[in-house]
């Protein structure tokens, strides 16, 4: 077991962040997997498939003592293997699935012990109650993707205080003594791509709807308000009606896109903003027999946006590569627990540019998002 002491305590101390949004400074180099939170619910051969959510291989239940657990915290109590784990906003998606394989296939390239664990549904409480069970195990480092860092602050700070260096990936912890944050793309690039392309879409002018996640959730705000923004200054013949809907669920986003699509029979595009809301979204458009006449668009991983892709109720969905994301966040947590610290510029094996350190933020910053579309959706299994 290797706990950091008091070097990766002091750098908890140094890792403070803005509070407002989650946000890094005015480009705001934050966010919660827009991919990856606020309901279990998939697209499938371009229908919507709603469930709760499912436990998959890897992701156990850090509340009980399951035999990879066991097995992990009897290894932290002396093992060479640094013991690391990452909890997810919410399981059984295939966002949170290309995370974990890119984590894995890190852990295994650097002799890391891995385990993802994360609640069945996005419930910040239950991310709590697994946060503690880790402690209780003893991880020598532990990774959050927070629906609501302010519940998890004081577990936070007594692992810290217990010598475990906790990390946040895919959305920060701001406010809290996390050691670092690995982020996927800023804030405002991702508010800024995906209503450049959806503008695009609709021909430069239009109404738009907005179906986010669940409501004050920081880093899914912050992108939306990177849209309105962007809306503001650049496009003035563009106006969002309808007030930026809510839904913790796919199986509500469809609800609520339907209801944009009544109130509002000109509209023109619809955004579902974190990956759960794009095939309700989508759907929606679909069942209404409006493909190619309403434009959706959102951050969806490329297995939720492929089939309507392939029906054309959609052109493009802007994410990021999840798994390289989880590659580095192993990386960066393992390259800590081994006494180094990072540098402006860090060459991370298998990336083709440098990834960027930003020590006022205490951010790595994963690069611009990636736009998918019919050209390259394909290529990737997450």
């Amino acid at each position: 077991m290797r706990h950091i002491g008091t070097r990766l305590v002091q750098l908890a101390a140094i890792g403070m962040v803005l509070a407002a949004c989650g946000g890094t400074g005015d480009t705001g180099a934050t966010g919660a997997s827009g991919a990856g939170t606020q309901g279990a619910a998939t697209a499938e051969g371009g229908g919507l498939s709603v469930g709760a959510g499912t436990e998959t291989e890897g992701q156990t239940d850090a509340g009980e003592e399951t035999e990879g657990q066991t097995d992990a915290a009897t290894e932290a109590d002396g093992g060479d293997e640094p013991q690391v784990a990452f909890i997810p906003q919410i399981v059984g998606i295939p966002y949170y699935d290309g995370f974990e394989e890119g984590a894995q296939r890190a852990a295994e390239e650097f002799g890391v012990d891995y385990v993802q664990s994360g609640p069945a549904q996005a419930d910040p409480s239950e991310q709590l109650r697994i946060l503690e069970g880790f402690i209780t195990q003893g991880f020598d480092a532990i990774v959050v993707s927070p629906l609501d860092p302010t519940t998890l602050d004081n577990a936070i700070s007594e692992a810290v205080d217990a010598g475990i260096l906790v990390a946040a990936s895919d959305a920060d912890a701001p406010g809290t003594d996390r050691a670092f944050y690995v982020a996927q793309a800023t804030d405002q690039a991702l508010g800024y791509t995906l209503i450049d392309n959806l503008v695009e879409q609709i021909g430069g002018e239009g109404q738009i709807g907005i179906v986010s996640g669940v409501a004050n959730t920081p880093s899914l705000d912050a992108w939306v308000e990177f849209m309105q923004e962007r809306i503001e200054t650049t496009y003035p013949d563009v106006e969002v009606v309808g007030g930026v809907r809510h839904a913790p669920d796919s199986e509500t986003a469809l609800s609520e896109a339907q209801s944009l699509m009544t109130a509002f029979p000109e509209i023109d595009g619809l955004v579902g903003v974190p990956s759960t809301a794009v095939p309700g979204v989508a759907q929606a458009v679909q069942n209404a027999g409006k493909a190619g006449e309403i434009a959706v668009i959102g951050y969806g991983s490329p297995n939720t946006a492929r089939p309507f892709i392939e029906s054309g109720v959609m052109e493009t969905t802007v994410l990021w590569d999840v798994e390289q994301l989880g590659y580095l966040t192993v990386w960066a947590v393992d390259y800590i627990l081994e006494g180094n610290e990072f540098e402006p510029e860090n060459d991370v094996p298998g990336f083709d540019e440098p990834v960027a350190w930003d020590e006022e933020t205490q951010t790595l910053l994963l690069g611009p998002p990636v736009i998918y579309d019919e050209s390259n959706v394909g290529d990737f299994d997450f």
